[in-house]
């Protein structure tokens, strides 16, 4: 069922004082619920819970719980901000497995799994399930399939060895970079199965249980899946038994809540204790907390970028003076205040601000009309110009923005219609190249230079180089140093490639997110990854 709260149900929401009806589904103030459950809001839902396929943001949140990696992101204590810890760039530590060697020059990892580790069903985590598990990745119907010999440099399960009953060694084409290496490992995507679970519902069409494993989990995670109520609500259980300890929620409740409006209402009567998801809420939102001390914000700087998509494909925008000229006339500097309303920064280089190798003062970009308009003349285009400029509905920062940027650039020439559609038809368009101009959002959770450019800068990446970009100089930079060994060479190339990028005025440079969430104001023991995604174990009330 799909929850499509109106107006007389808002107000019902908004005037009630018991239980809080929305769309048919109740709400108990959780404070009343004890302090054994959490109940958190969210406005996405599960696609699927199979690690190894591509999935939405509610599969992947719901994931994160119900599997363990096979290393983890060390998390630090954040100063100055009680009960919140975030990783470090290249730290991590052990999770599936307990610790790692590197041998053959950095071409071999070796895993040596965590003893007595178990699922659900008490049969062991060791090394024959891992194996089973990452030949899994390699071979099931996901994208896995395809990352997996991108990153790792292999091509078979022969290249996955079973040494002993505890120990996994992966031979690599070549020597890769450790951190790259272990950044994947710390993905929800690749992870440990239950074997006897998978084989059990497979079929001789579908052996690896890919169709079963949509709605069903096979993990070691701290949390089992109790309820999967599409539309409504996931319920997840503790188990008592888990390597790092019982968490102390005994329950999660994710209630489904497509509207924003809903999620702060909901939060601010106390029927949920925290709003999760991207964004989850907006700065706008999130500013009507900032004074109530019965709720707390977190918010850290984060690698999640947001850009004016420029398609090469369309004219005048296959113009680099064009596109000089539209970074000049973006008005970041008042976009960033008054939209984000202090929760993220301006964009220095298509590089996130917290990856390794980021260099933030190639840029010449600032707002400067006169320069804007000077490059228009250079460029020769005949104004004034229409363009189309694509947001996505309910992405509240990117439809303030875009009516900034189109008073902005109408002062260049550039007439922009502004359009809104939905995520799916967004995607579908960037994807095939029919937008001209478009706002984008991405966030690389392997947080290395290399992974986040080639995606998005590379000529052979489809469906997400929605500029259409295509340098054959840059192309042989990023597959060169994709896999470099040499640390600091890499630095060096990836400084040499956001130049490139920035020369080339790919991008109309926006902001970084900050991540920020609301939640009331004892809940403690919140853990930010680099993938941006809540588990639950370590959250407590204080």
């Amino acid at each position: 069922m799909k929850i499509k709260p109106d107006r007389r149900t808002f107000l019902k929401l908004s005037a009630g004082t018991g239980a809080l009806a929305l769309g048919g589904v109740a709400f108990t103030p959780s404070m009343a619920q004890g302090a054994s459950t959490l109940t958190v809001a969210w406005d996405t839902d599960i696609d699927s819970l199979d690690p190894h396929v591509f999935k939405s943001v509610g599969g992947y949140g719901v994931q994160c719980n119900l599997y363990d990696p096979i290393t983890s992101w060390k998390v630090r204590p954040v100063d100055g901000a009680v009960g919140l810890s975030r990783s470090q760039p290249n730290e991590f530590e052990g999770s599936v497995a307990e610790s790692w060697t590197f041998e053959r020059d950095g071409a071999t990892v070796v895993l040596k799994i965590r003893p007595g580790m178990t699922f659900p069903s008490g049969r062991p985590v060791n090394g024959e399930v891992v194996k089973y598990s990452l030949d899994r990745a390699l071979q099931s119907p996901g994208y896995m399939r395809f990352i997996m010999p991108r990153m790792l440099q292999i091509a078979k399960p022969e290249d996955i060895v079973l040494r002993d009953a505890s120990t996994i060694a992966i031979d690599m084409k070549g020597p890769t970079p450790q951190q790259m290496v272990l950044n994947l490992f710390s993905l929800m995507t690749i992870t440990a199965l239950d074997p006897e679970l998978v084989k059990a519902n497979g079929t001789e069409k579908d052996p690896w249980a890919a169709e079963w494993a949509k709605r069903n989990a096979a993990g070691s995670g701290p949390y089992t899946l109790a309820v999967n109520t599409p539309g409504v609500e996931v319920v997840l259980e503790a188990r008592k038994d888990h390597w790092r300890g019982k968490p102390a929620f005994d329950r999660v409740v994710l209630k489904f809540v497509p509207n924003e409006a809903d999620r702060v209402l909901l939060l601010k009567r106390k029927a949920v204790d925290l709003v999760v998801g991207r964004p989850g809420l907006s700065p706008r939102s999130i500013k009507t907390f900032e004074n109530d001390k019965g709720f707390k914000i977190v918010s850290v700087p984060d690698t999640t970028c947001h850009w004016l998509a420029m398609n090469q494909t369309k004219a005048p925008l296959n113009n680099v003076k064009v596109r000089q000229a539209i970074n000049y006339a973006i008005p970041v500097a008042a976009i960033v205040p008054n939209v984000l309303m202090g929760y993220g920064a301006a964009m220095t280089s298509p590089v996130p601000a917290l990856t390794p190798g980021h260099e933030g003062k190639l840029s010449p970009y600032k707002f400067d009309l006169d320069k804007a308009k000077a490059l228009m003349v250079e460029a020769g285009v005949s104004t004034p110009v229409t363009l189309d400029l694509a947001v996505r509905i309910g992405w509240q920062p990117h439809e303030e923005a875009a009516v900034w940027i189109q008073r902005e650039l109408e002062k260049i020439g550039l007439k922009v219609n502004i359009t809104r559609q939905t995520d799916a038809t967004f995607r579908q368009l960037a994807s095939k190249g029919d937008l001209q101009l478009s706002i984008e959002s991405w966030q690389s959770w392997v947080n290395d230079p290399f992974f986040h450019m080639v995606p998005l800068f590379h000529s052979a990446s489809k469906g997400t180089n929605t500029a259409f970009y295509n340098n054959p100089a840059l192309d042989k930079i990023l597959d060169a140093n994709y896999h470099e060994p040499n640390a600091e060479k890499r630095l060096v190339a990836a400084r040499e490639a956001q130049k490139i990028v920035i020369d080339d005025a790919v991008w109309g440079m926006l902001w970084y997110d900050n991540w920020t969430r609301v939640m009331r104001s004892d809940l403690v023991g919140i853990e930010k990854r680099w993938d941006t995604y809540e588990r639950f174990n370590a959250m407590k009330l204080a």
